[in-house]
């Protein structure tokens, strides 16, 4: 799920409150009635959009998505052999 920091004026100016945001989960909880899938699959990042350089918050999120999404897939991996 991308933008939190549109959805929620509190992420907005800190990012690392993405998990203590109620309007984050609701719209988690939104994507998740939508699409059909569990909202523990679900993972909320912020596109690096107009930023010149990098920034450890927003890192964080993206690799922590990587990190759960490499993980399912080789859980589904290990399911079909």
């Amino acid at each position: 799920m991308t933008r939190p920091d549109s959805a929620c004026p509190l992420v907005n100016s800190d990012l690392r409150k993405i998990y203590y945001s109620r309007k984050i989960k609701e719209k988690m909880q939104e994507c998740s009635n939508r699409l059909g899938i569990p909202m523990n699959h679900i993972f909320p990042v912020k596109n690096y959009h107009e930023e010149i350089d990098t920034m450890n918050d927003m890192d964080v999120l993206i690799l922590k998505a990587l990190d759960q999404i490499v993980s399912v897939a080789a859980d589904a991996i290990k399911q079909h052999e």
